[in-house]
């Protein structure tokens, strides 16, 4: 019997597993780890032949949820199963539920195009957090989830990157000329670990203020994070953008704890949801 122990980056550079696939085991023995890194603690091992199911992904690791434990595990040692060769007693046990959060159709996000931009990407890591975390996988799996939302809401969402690849900063802001609201989404990471907490910049006080505003104030109410504040910031993709332009920091990375916590799917599920409501209360007043 061999143990696998993983000791392996994150990044989206493959054919990623579709979210919501039932996956089976084929290690012998696959590790359960509280977060997507092999940095994280170990809670529960799989045995080789389980069948469990996909909730989420990010980068190269799994989130699995049964009813007696959740957390991550590597993709390297699973296969996926066509949901349709299981039982009908399988497919109840492997479904995983309502994934996407929904938000609700908004009348004041009807049509309305908004450009979401993942920070980082390819070469570019962006932070590494205290287990391992890249921000570029993290702001990735952010965004493609608040796209589903913002689609469910009635907005046409645009994607500045739709997987792990490089961009020149002048290549994300190409897409906003005729956009109705720009989000760059980032996460933080200083040197003091001590710091935690989300924070929203604003380049042109007339143009961007009113947006980060009414994002920054959804995020508080409901994140559960420490506010930071809004404030000035002197970003290529908010001073070299025409429409109304936000970048928002969704937490801290070099904070072991917050960086848990920020990869939960509770959080994911949290701050999307309060970018949607934040966005249609913008667009009631303008």
């Amino acid at each position: 019997m061999s143990l696998i122990v993983l000791s392996c980056l994150s990044s989206f550079e493959h054919k990623a597993l579709p979210i919501h696939a039932p996956v089976m085991i084929t290690a012998d023995i696959l590790q359960v780890r509280s977060g997507p890194g092999s940095s994280f603690s170990v809670i529960h091992q799989l045995q080789k032949g389980q069948k469990v199911g996909v909730i989420d992904r990010q980068g190269k690791w799994l989130f699995i949820q049964t009813t007696h434990y959740q957390g991550w595990i590597y993709e390297a040692y699973v296969k996926e199963i066509d949901f349709y060769t299981l039982t009908p007693q399988q497919q109840i046990d492997l479904s995983p539920g309502t994934f996407i959060i929904p938000s609700g159709a908004s009348p004041y996000l009807q049509n309305k195009t908004i450009i979401l931009d993942a920070g980082h990407g390819g070469k570019d890591k962006g932070a590494t957090g205290t287990q391992g975390t890249y921000e570029k996988d993290l702001t990735l799996r952010t965004v493609l989830l608040l796209k589903t939302k913002l689609e469910q809401a009635g907005a046409r969402v645009i994607l500045t990157r739709k997987k792990d690849t490089y961009l020149h900063l002048s290549d994300r802001t190409l897409p906003s000329k005729s956009a109705d609201a720009f989000i760059s989404v980032h996460y933080n990471s200083v040197e003091n670990k001590d710091l935690t907490g989300l924070m929203t910049y604003f380049y042109y006080k007339k143009q961007d203020s009113a947006l980060t505003n009414a994002i920054h104030h959804s995020l508080v109410h409901h994140a559960k994070l420490q506010d930071k504040g809004q404030r000035f910031g002197d970003y290529y993709v908010l001073r070299e953008n025409n429409r109304p332009s936000t970048l928002i920091e969704l937490g801290f990375l070099s904070n072991k704890r917050e960086e848990k916590y920020i990869n939960s799917v509770t959080y994911q599920q949290s701050i999307t949801t309060s970018i949607v409501r934040g966005l249609s209360n913008y667009f009631a007043r303008h």
